[in-house]
């Protein structure tokens, strides 16, 4: 008999230790979050997971992105007349990117975020030199689709397709066409990464 009454006393206590942790959770000023604040931040964390699997729209690409180019340049020896000697170039462009939820936007170069630098070698001579290839801020129209935003720069029309990753935070793009008619070749990767 006193074996069976430590049994339901022991059950007993279980019951109510079970039964006052959620009223404990709700509990007003006290150390545990209700139900509702943790539904909250549980849909809120499900959402942040849904958009780093792809789930995003154009609304989630609008803000400021810092935008590197790492590029090479080469073209063939022209024979004239005039010669031109071939050449091989390299440069590192660093700016800024903003995208606005119109559909519009613009790049800002130059020293907010150290502009461009590079150096070129021409055949020949051999002799090496640096290059200034920092353009001027221009203004872009911007599409986003399956993945892939589609960026036109207005200054000269090139429309740029980058891959949109980790949930709208990193935009990339590379490509390396061959000019036929010149002859000459660039060779391009570009990443932008967003700052907010």
């Amino acid at each position: 008999m006193v074996r069976r009454l430590g049994l339901r006393a022991s059950l007993l206590a279980v019951v109510f230790m079970l039964a006052s942790v959620p009223a404990f959770a709700q509990r007003p000023g006290g150390s545990g979050e209700t139900i509702q604040s943790l539904s909250a931040k549980l849909a809120a964390l499900t959402e942040r997971v849904a958009k780093l699997e792809g789930n995003i729209g154009a609304a989630d690409l609008v803000g400021t992105y810092a935008v590197t180019v790492i590029q090479t340049n080469m073209t063939a020896l022209h024979v004239g007349p005039p010669v031109v000697n071939a050449t091989i170039s390299t440069a590192a462009t660093r700016a800024a990117l903003t995208l606005n939820a119109d559909g519009t936007g613009y790049t800002s170069a130059g020293n907010t975020f150290g502009g461009c630098e590079g150096s070129r070698l021409t055949q020949g001579t051999w002799a090496m030199s640096g290059i200034d290839c920092t353009g001027p801020p221009t203004d872009v129209t911007w599409t986003y689709a399956d993945g892939v935003i589609t960026i036109t720069f207005l200054d000269d029309g090139d429309r740029i397709p980058f891959n949109v990753g980790v949930g709208g935070r990193i935009l990339i793009q590379a490509f390396s066409p061959f000019h036929a008619s010149d002859p000459s070749s660039d060779h391009v990767l570009a990443i932008a990464t967003r700052l907010k």
